[in-house]
């Protein structure tokens, strides 16, 4: 293929690109997102194939301009559009050196590769690579995420992005991370603590909305009172989840508690008549399964 038919990469001059087919308009990857490509790679000089995703089963997939893959690729996949076919030419400075990857790179070789962008994605910090305002924004994004899926009616999608949530403010809301942003008296603590207290508490209620995890709501509201003590919402909510689980004492044990802090909540007061009729009824029906077993 004649070098005419390239265009330099800017900034690069090692780099050049040659585009096969033009891709959609919507932007182009950014250091240190993830990628998914096909490629086939060919020395300049005589077109023999040294590699290509191809021959394999799905999709090479990295993390571009962290240098996971040679300096061409990282330099060049960050102009691509989706759905973009291009060839990569690399000088051996954008390659492999002047070592080369033996045996079938020679060194100093130019290379070139013929790459299918499919699609990127932002990759996500690890936990422990976050700051601690890193985790409140990352925290307050799955907050927003969740909500959205809940209005939808996606419950289970809502409780994994309200989990990941609390995982990543949880330790700061109850002030046990080294190096946190400040204890709870603290405007920055208070908003983790908010933040906190928010997300376990919209997981518990999708959890109650999806009719699952009863266990896992108990718990949700437990670690709210852990940080509000008298949290209407979190006493309402363990109520809920006792009584579905079918324990119907503690259920209105949780719902007296909220009713000593706040007296005469209707919300409350309705609750634990429907606490009381289904307590009835399970009385009703166990009595009724006993009297058919020794009929």
């Amino acid at each position: 293929m004649a070098d005419n038919e390239f265009i330099v990469v800017p900034g690069h001059p090692g780099l050049m690109k040659k585009i096969l087919r033009e891709g959609s308009d919507d932007g182009t990857p950014a250091q240190g997102d993830m990628v998914s490509v096909h490629y086939s790679g060919t020395l300049t000089q005589d077109g023999s194939k040294f590699d290509s995703s191809r021959d394999r089963p799905g999709t090479f997939e990295f993390q571009v301009g962290v240098g996971q893959v040679i300096k061409g690729w990282d330099s060049g996949i960050v102009t691509m559009k989706k759905g973009e076919l291009c060839i990569l030419r690399c000088t051996s400075e954008y390659g492999y050196g002047d070592s080369g990857s033996p045996p079938s790179i020679p060194g100093g070789a130019s290379l070139d590769f013929e790459v299918e962008l499919f699609k990127w994605w932002e990759k996500l910090k690890e936990t422990w690579e976050m700051s601690s305002e890193e985790k409140v924004i990352a925290a307050e994004k799955a907050k927003v995420d969740g909500t959205l899926h809940f209005k939808e009616g996606k419950f289970g999608d809502a409780i994994e992005k309200y989990k990941r949530g609390v995982s990543l403010v949880k330790d700061l809301a109850q002030g046990e991370e080294e190096g946190a942003i400040g204890d709870k008296e603290s405007p920055q603590g208070a908003a983790a603590t908010a933040l906190c207290l928010s997300l376990t508490l919209n997981c518990a209620m999708a959890r109650l909305k999806a009719n699952m995890e009863y266990k896992e709501a108990i718990d949700d509201c437990k670690l709210a009172l852990s940080l509000d003590s008298k949290n209407i919402k979190a006493l309402f909510r363990m109520g809920q989840a006792y009584c579905k689980k079918g324990d119907y004492d503690e259920a209105k044990k949780q719902l007296d508690l909220l009713l000593e802090i706040e007296p005469g909540n209707t919300d409350a007061e309705a609750e634990k008549k429907r606490v009381d009729s289904a307590a009835s009824k399970a009385k009703k029906n166990e009595k009724a399964m006993f009297s058919k077993m020794f009929a």
